[in-house]
């Protein structure tokens, strides 16, 4: 009959006297052989796989907690340890931990358990205390070893055969001599006796260079204390044996590199200072002893703190704190001397090491930076106002290095392409972010250009961010060439978004002013301060015949106005002005001092014919407040004059015709002092806004101003539409009327008036949440809240900003409208019958005119309505509108 070997092996193991048992790495049994089971008392069905080594050991685990955790961490362990039955007997059992390694992984290890006499018989000549404590010395650090009173070995523990080489068996029984150098083994027996003479306890590391011997015959240095021990009537000894070979070893290299690192700071440029623990002077170099004036002064082994007595506590704290917490401290500090001079020290300070994790003192390592520092200092400013103008500006740079084919982009480029900082960009994808088309190909253009001719280039194009935003860019290269070939390209980008947002608004409403100048509809003509002409727009070429080129330069009081008309008209002025006015400065007087917003006047035309015209007159000034020209709108109204003639010829005695014909009239007048005083507005206020323009800096604040110029131009080309269609209506009965929202007027309202808000500050509270709409003429309402809400920053008060507020709501089945300021107030006692009459002003103001109140009460009672206001001098006014 034939047996496998693992048959055979598991044969044997149960045969054996000795408890044999295989636990895995999570210390269950895995096999156990039959004297484990018969000492446990449990069949091998309940033990393999099941019983884990807590279980089987009981309260014992604990104590074999280190040799399980040296096993599981692949070292084999040799041990004893008490252990009671279910009798409560003692044994000591001999242990053994064998690991099981596979492919260097740990997958269990076997434990053999012995209660041999043999062990037993050793464990009984051991002296008592020795075996009260045996768990202690096999767990010691330091190999251990007992000798009798003749220098036999009686015990070893563990650490014993690490350290010398031999094991346990080899050692025990042997004269303590063979652990010893050849040379000192003779000598040495004569201490043995002499210490058992007179035994006492001798402390490790007493001053004494010893030495020991392995078993492979190498020398090394030891430490060793030696413990009396009285164990059954025999006196024995107790040496501690500990391996300092390396720690001499260490000491030796660093007293060497002590001495080596002296000799380095003493010759070193820098002024560095090497201290102790104790903060005593181990070496300085020649720069510290000149830095510090100590020339002449022997340092080396005194205090740092009585070389420099004035040692604040703070600076002493670092000292300690990078002794004990291991920290390198680093600061640059500037010192003011006791003459008023800055001077910037650079310190260092840091730990130097004895041993690995020893620390032997301090180095302490000083500069005089101040030159940096202040060249430092001066870069960073520069830097900083070139980075802060760069900001402002949106200005970037770039670079295309050629050898390296390596794009570079700075970070303001970065954001302009609103790209990540981490982005790398390349040629390609470079060019791809311009806008496709004329931007794409001037861009690739110029790169090329640049790289085979060297040609710089400046272009203003387009490009489409990485978010997908149009952004105007300048784009300027230069071409460094090295040896015939181009090596790099590099420039500068900026944004100029808004710059040239702006000049395409300003391009805009520059046409827009010029189509508006240029309407057909009403004549402008513009002249310098002195009267002569240099704008002829198209309607006036229409109203006159003349062309403009026959115009231009030309004075106009000579050209198309009645000498005699003009004379006449100086005389009536002559009582308000108190001298005689004559030609172009009858007008100038009029647009400047005179409160009447528009005169009614004669226009020769070129053929002869007289037309009667009503001229609108306004000063243009620059940013100084000088004037420097005139604006004359005029309006043909002859044949609204000649109707009227007609009609007050016609059927006089007729009553309905009379009421007709006071209506008509009434439109007349209306519609002329609507038109001067309608445009007039409105061309004030682009006036205002110029003048804004002018005197502000910031290209934001421009940007906004040109998009208000913008939309007050579009208004005043409604107004002009708005004042044709109303030539139209015939008689009272014709009005058209329409839903109209509050909000809506004074929005529009809040735009022709831009100019004068933003100059004034002037602050709108509106309320119209209990009668939002009204049905009205929408060229009334508009003329109504434009001469109220303007009237109001007009005549506001110059210790307060203006407020304005406006409120709507029903009452007794009529809406009511108020219009409330904080302005200087009207004294109704004294002007109370004139204040809605025609060119009745009641303010020393030269825009004045005595027409804005007086329209707002027709157009009110032209529908139907009343108007009534309260005033104090000082408060302020509120109209009120019954609608």
């Amino acid at each position: 009959m034939s047996f496998s070997k693992d048959a055979i092996g598991i044969k044997a193991a149960n045969q054996i006297p000795e408890s044999l048992v295989y636990w895995d790495t999570n210390e269950v049994c895995q096999f156990a052989n039959t004297a484990f089971l018969k000492w446990l008392g449990k069949s091998s069905e309940k033990v393999i796989g099941k019983l884990t080594l807590r279980e089987a050991l009981g309260q014992s685990y604990q104590e074999q907690i280190r040799h399980l955790m040296g096993v599981l961490a692949g070292n084999p362990q040799k041990f004893t340890f008490k252990i009671n039955n279910e009798s409560e007997e003692s044994h000591y059992l001999f242990v053994s931990y064998t690991p099981d390694v596979e492919n260097d992984k740990l997958i269990g290890f076997t434990a053999y358990y012995s209660q041999k006499t043999e062990i037993n018989k050793i464990t009984e000549v051991k002296p008592t205390s020795i075996n009260l404590h045996e768990n202690i010395l096999e767990f010691a650090p330091d190999a251990i070893v007992i000798i009798n009173s003749s220098g036999t070995i009686l015990y070893v523990n563990q650490q014993f055969e690490n350290i010398f080489g031999y094991a346990n068996h080899e050692a025990i029984g042997q004269e303590i001599e063979f652990l010893l150098p050849e040379k000192l083994r003779e000598k040495h027996k004569s201490h043995i006796k002499s210490f058992f003479r007179s035994s006492n306890f001798r402390p490790m590391g007493k001053g004494l260079e010893l030495f020991g011997q392995r078993k492979n015959g190498e020398n090394f240095n030891v430490e060793i204390s030696l413990i009396p021990v009285l164990s059954n009537g025999d006196s024995l000894v107790m040496a501690s044996i500990r391996d300092v070979s390396q720690q001499t070893r260490i000491e030796t290299e660093l007293e060497e590199s002590n001495k080596r690192n002296a000799i380095f700071i003493q010759q070193s440029p820098y002024a560095i200072a090497m201290l102790d623990q104790e903060m005593r002077y181990m070496a300085v170099s020649k720069k510290w002893i000149k830095d510090y004036v100590l020339k002449g002064e022997e340092i080396i082994g005194k205090s740092h703190f009585k070389i420099f007595p004035n040692i604040g506590e703070d600076r002493k704290q670092i000292y300690h704190r990078c002794l004990t917490e291991k920290r390198i401290f680093k600061k640059e500090e500037l010192i003011i001397g006791d003459d008023g001079s800055n001077k910037w020290i650079k310190s260092d300070v840091r730990p130097w090491y004895a041993s690995e994790n020893k620390v032997g003192g301090l180095l302490i390592h000083t500069e005089d930076i101040t030159t940096i520092k202040n060249e430092e200092n001066e870069k960073k400013r520069i830097e900083a106002i070139l980075e802060k103008t760069n900001e402002i500006s949106r200005i970037g740079t770039w670079e295309l290095n050629l050898e390296e084919e390596k794009l570079i982009w700075s970070k303001v480029v970065r954001e302009i392409h609103e790209v990540s900082e981490s982005f790398v960009p390349d040629v390609n994808t470079a060019i791809n972010f311009y806008k496709e088309g004329r931007s794409r190909e001037l861009i690739g253009k110029a790169v090329a250009n640049a790289i085979e001719m060297g040609n710089s280039f400046d272009l203003e194009i387009e490009l489409v961010t990485a978010k997908g935003n149009e952004v105007w860019v300048r784009a300027i290269g230069q071409a460094e060439f090295i040896g015939g070939q181009c090596k790099r390209i590099f420039g500068i980008f900026q944004d100029i978004t808004s710059v040239k947002k702006a000049e395409i608004k300003l391009s805009r409403v520059n046409e827009e002013l010029n189509a508006m100048l240029n309407s057909e509809l009403v004549s402008v003509i513009g002249t310098d301060n002195q009267g002569t002409i240099n704008h002829f727009n198209r309607g006036a070429e229409k109203m006159l015949q003349y062309s403009r080129s026959e115009m231009i330069g030309k004075k106009t009081p000579e050209i198309f106005h009645s000498m005699k008309e003009i004379e006449k008209i100086g005389k009536e002025l002559l009582p308000q002005m108190g001298e005689a006015v004559m030609g172009f400065n009858i007008f100038k007087e009029i647009a400047n001092q005179i409160n009447l917003g528009s005169i009614e006047c004669t226009y020769i035309r070129k053929d002869g014919k007289n037309l009667t015209v009503l001229l609108a007159l306004t000063t243009l000034k620059n940013n100084q407040g000088e004037v420097f020209g005139f604006l004359g709108i005029a309006t043909d109204i002859t044949e609204l004059v000649e109707n009227q003639n007609k009609l007050k010829k016609a059927n006089e005695n007729l009553e309905v015709l009379t009421e007709k014909l006071t209506s008509q009239n009434l439109q007349l007048a209306n519609f002329a002092h609507i038109t001067s005083h309608n445009l007039r507005a409105p061309a004030n206020n682009l006036n205002s806004l110029l003048q804004f323009y002018h005197t502000s800096e910031g290209q934001e604040i421009k940007s906004t101003i040109i998009e208000n110029f913008e939309t007050v131009s579009k208004h005043l080309i409604s107004t002009l539409d708005n004042l044709v269609d109303l030539l139209k209506i015939q008689h009272e009965g014709s009005k058209k009327i329409e839903i109209l929202t509050f909000d809506e007027i004074l929005g529009k309202t809040k735009e022709m008036l831009v100019g004068h808000i933003m100059e004034s500050d002037a602050q709108i509270i509106a309320d119209f949440s209990q009668a939002p709409k009204i049905t009205f003429n929408r060229i009334f309402l508009e003329s109504i809240f434009l001469n109220l809400v303007g009237n109001a920053i007009k005549y506001r008060s110059p210790d307060r900003k203006p407020i304005i507020q406006l409120q709507s709501k029903k009452e007794s089945g009529r809406i009511l409208l108020s219009v409330k300021d904080n302005g200087l107030g009207i004294d109704l006692k004294k002007h109370g019958r004139n204040l809605f009459g025609l060119h009745k002003t009641f303010h020393e103001n030269k825009e004045a005119k005595g027409i804005g109140l007086f329209l707002t009460k027709k157009h009110v009672e032209a529908m139907g309505g009343i108007i009534t206001a309260k005033s104090e001098v000082g408060l302020g006014t509120t109209f009120t509108i019954k609608f």
